[in-house]
């Protein structure tokens, strides 16, 4: 599981003093880019840049329990429980950072496909096979949902 520490900021509330809900998203993609960093050891800005390589969402959705205001820390904590061809599923949950056994906040699941960004190459734009060696090292990381 790799976890990413989000400290909410005012910009990320609604009027009501929560969470709008499409800032989830945007943290599950930052969960996302650290997680390549972090765990593959694999700079996400090498993967867009230097391979021309992209992992856009393709579908997101979230469950909402439990809300998250202003000034909150939290923990996305961030698995991958699916490897297709062309595409990565990861699911998250959302909890208070620092308080691994605190009440889940809300659930999500994103999945990304790998996306040729070289315009250069025929299959701009249009999903593409993962590589090799991404492949060999998100496959000891795939766990049951």
């Amino acid at each position: 599981m790799h976890v990413h520490r989000v400290r909410v900021g005012f910009g990320d509330c609604d009027p009501a003093g929560i969470v709008y809900f499409p800032r989830f998203f945007h943290f599950f993609h930052e969960a996302m880019e650290t997680w390549f960093d972090e765990v593959l050891g694999l700079r996400y800005s090498e993967m867009v840049r230097g391979r021309g390589i992209g992992f856009p969402a393709v579908h997101t959705e979230a469950d909402f329990a439990i809300p998250v205001a202003f000034g909150d820390e939290i923990a996305v904590e961030q698995r991958v429980v699916g490897l297709g061809r062309t595409s990565i599923r990861f699911a998250y949950r959302v909890r208070t950072h620092g308080e691994p056994d605190s009440p889940v906040r809300l659930t999500g699941a994103t999945v990304s496909v790998v996306m040729d960004l070289d315009p250069r190459r025929p299959t701009f734009r249009r999903p593409v096979e993962l590589p090799a060696d991404l492949r060999a090292a998100i496959e000891p990381l795939v766990v049951a949902q």
